[in-house]
């Protein structure tokens, strides 16, 4: 079931299906799979109740059961949304959530709205998707959890912490709000730089870019995952970098080593794509600095 489908059956959940679904969300980091005596030992309804919302729960695809019916249960990315969106609504952050704005390997944004009428930008964290071993081997993670589901919170503290520190000072979204796995931000715009077959002013959004960088490095932060698919252009040329839970702070023990990959990684598409193998004294200045080195374009 999509979460967009799942959104529309939301009433069907009762109190006590979420007191489960709270339950095997409290013991994420110590069972994989939830024994059916503990959610029983915990729950404050009788035992024929819990049953009956086991049986929902499983059926809605909001828990899953490997080992067969009362032997343990396993909380799924869906459980886990139900108990996100059920404290952004009650919150009043989000009154209601739209169409998929992005869909990509660990998290999925949808356009949203709040109970004042503004609109949003919410991020479900979706880690594991691929595969975890994947993301740990690709992506060099510095998350480390017990499950998907932990990795997928994990990543979502760390990139609302940026963005908390960054919004101001840094082109990137204004953060709102985070509980769980989800981010919400300001509603921001863009075409990933990746994707762009025509770009006006290559050379300056790059100059952009190089001043982002600098920026984020004199707030204490390393993007260390830069690259030109979590860059993107507006109609004005102006930018914005998104996807940040991966970032470190400039004393980590490696941050010159990201630092200096974020950069070779944004001057190489830049010479490569759109041929910009030259930039101002100042901006060369900028990046000697910030890597303590010359780079080549």
């Amino acid at each position: 079931m999509s979460l967009q489908d799942f959104v529309r059956r939301l009433d069907e959940l009762t109190e006590e299906d979420y007191s489960i679904l709270s339950i095997m969300e409290r013991n994420l980091s110590k069972f994989r799979e939830v024994p059916y005596e503990l959610i029983l030992k915990a729950v404050k309804f009788s035992e024929t109740k819990l049953e009956r919302g086991l049986a929902k729960l499983h059926y809605l695809g909001l828990i899953w059961s490997p080992k067969g019916k009362k032997m343990a249960y396993i909380l799924n990315y869906l459980g886990l949304d139900a108990l996100a969106l059920r404290t952004l609504s009650s919150k009043g952050i989000v009154s209601g959530l739209g169409v998929p704005i992005g869909v990509g390997k660990e998290a999925d944004v949808y356009d949203a709205i709040s109970r004042e009428g503004t609109r949003l930008a919410v991020k479900f964290f979706r880690i594991g998707r691929p595969s975890f071993k994947k993301y740990e081997r690709v992506r060099e993670s510095l998350i480390k959890a017990h499950n998907y589901l932990e990795a997928s919170i994990r990543a979502a503290y760390m990139e609302f912490k940026a963005l908390s520190m960054l919004a101001g000072k840094v082109p990137v979204p204004i953060p709102v709000y985070r509980t769980r796995h989800v981010v919400v931000t300001e509603l921001f715009e863009g075409i990933e730089l990746a994707s762009l077959s025509k770009l006006e002013d290559a050379e300056g959004v790059l100059l952009k870019i190089i001043e982002a960088i600098k920026s984020a490095y004199e707030v204490g932060v390393v993007h260390r995952d830069l690259s030109a698919y979590n860059v993107l252009v507006r109609a004005d040329g102006s930018i914005i970098l998104i996807d940040w839970p991966q970032w470190v702070e400039i004393d980590h023990p490696q941050a010159s080593f990201y630092l200096k990959r974020d950069v070779e990684n944004i001057l190489s598409f830049f010479a490569r794509k759109w041929n910009v193998r030259k930039i101002p004294p100042k901006y060369e200045e900028i990046i000697g600095k910030l890597v303590k080195k010359s780079i080549n374009i």
